[in-house]
């Protein structure tokens, strides 16, 4: 059946607008990817109650940033990604910082894609992680180079089935908590889980995508910005909890993996078709977005685009880059924290010299929640910087 929703000028190409439900997917599609598989891990060395603390409210102040960047998008009157956003409001110098920090995330993040899927196939199928990386790289490689409009109908997919499985495993899981698992406590590993629960909540370059593919409603834009942002919070609590309280100290870096040493083969295949679902919805999403980033803001052809994208990733892991939780742990903490003080600041001087009023979308305490975000930021890219150099 042809599709007869009105259609946005997008980028010079008309493309069917979405609906909120496609636009709370392709936020939450692009939050929930690798990170999640992290997060049990980095739980249950903390403790399960501070590892839960740090997911609740690193959560809300996702939350503020996320909306803050949303007011960004809709006050600006062209398609940009967030560097370009910086560039506009604060100069080719912030342009070029926050390049290098998105860039290198995005980057990072695409690998840790490739490291965890080739763990997660192996474990199912049997052979070579390395070997399975570079098949999943290959069809994840197919989806981005086929374009936005092929990610937004796979992600709704994708992301539903994600969310179900993930809900049903924690069901399962659930009643195979052990109290000792949450009255322990290492305060020594305190610091441990924000870069990964950082990275497991970061969705910020989706925004934009899905502002580009609504209609002119803010009200609707806005919606689907927090509900998209509140999904995975909750998600990634249940998770942790039923993984963490079950697994305790047995918890593997990759979540799924060693679930079914202790649950079986039917577990061992749920969770592991969720965790492949997971980052192949993550991948797909970021990659795109990179691929925009390079396109939109920065005048690369997108045959260019497309091939920095989906290659650099691969040769970093053919270098020999393979550990999961490191690479979470530093696109997190620093690089995804440098962007979080950079898009504040962009957003103090969009809402003076913004182009466009905010609408109905304009958040009433906007400045009072940006203050929070930028010192709870500022301190975790300062705190990832010094764990780097020392």
């Amino acid at each position: 059946m042809q599709d007869e929703r009105p259609v946005v000028l997008h980028k010079g190409i008309y493309k069917p607008t979405a609906t909120t439900a496609e636009a709370v997917f392709m936020i939450t599609g692009m939050t929930i990817g690798a990170g999640i598989l992290g997060i049990p891990f980095v739980v249950s060395r903390v403790g399960i109650l501070i590892g839960v603390s740090y997911i609740i409210i690193l959560g809300i102040v996702m939350l503020f940033l996320n909306v803050m960047i949303g007011e960004i998008i809709a006050r600006t009157d062209e398609s940009l990604q967030l560097p370009g956003l910086a560039g506009k409001y604060l100069g080719s110098h912030a342009k070029q910082l926050l390049t290098i920090t998105t860039t290198f995330g995005a980057v990072g993040a695409l690998l840790a894609y490739i490291i965890g899927e080739g763990k997660v196939l192996a474990t199912l199928f049997g052979g070579e992680p390395v070997r399975w990386s570079i098949i999943f790289w290959s069809i994840g490689s197919a989806f981005i180079v086929a374009g936005l409009n092929r990610i937004k109908k796979a992600e709704k997919i994708l992301s539903s089935t994600v969310i179900v499985l993930i809900l049903l495993l924690s069901l399962y899981l659930l009643p195979h908590f052990k109290a000792p698992n949450l009255s322990y406590v290492d305060l020594s590993a305190v610091f441990l889980p924000y870069g990964v629960i950082l990275f497991a909540l970061h969705g910020a370059p989706a925004i934009a995508e899905a502002h580009a593919l609504l209609p002119r409603d803010p009200g609707r834009f806005q919606r689907a910005l927090i509900i998209g942002t509140l999904i995975p919070i909750a998600v990634y609590v249940l998770f942790a909890v039923a993984v963490a309280g079950a697994q305790g100290l047995l918890t593997t870096e990759v979540a799924t993996v060693g679930l079914g040493q202790r649950f079986g083969a039917g577990v061992l295949v749920v969770a592991n078709i969720f965790a492949v679902f997971a980052m192949c919805t993550g991948f797909m999403g970021l990659g795109t977005a990179l691929k925009e980033t390079l396109v939109w803001d920065h005048g690369l052809s997108n045959w260019l685009g497309t091939f920095l994208v989906i290659s650099v990733p691969l040769l970093l892991f053919l270098a020999g880059f393979h550990n999961f939780v490191n690479i979470l742990s530093i696109v997190g903490g620093l690089f995804i924290g440098l962007e979080a003080v950079v898009m504040v600041l962009v957003y103090w001087q969009a809402r003076v010299t913004g182009v466009l009023p905010p609408s109905r979308y304009g958040a009433h305490y906007g400045l009072l929640i940006s203050v929070p975000v930028f010192i709870i930021f500022g301190f975790i890219t300062m705190h990832s910087i010094f764990k780097l150099l020392f």
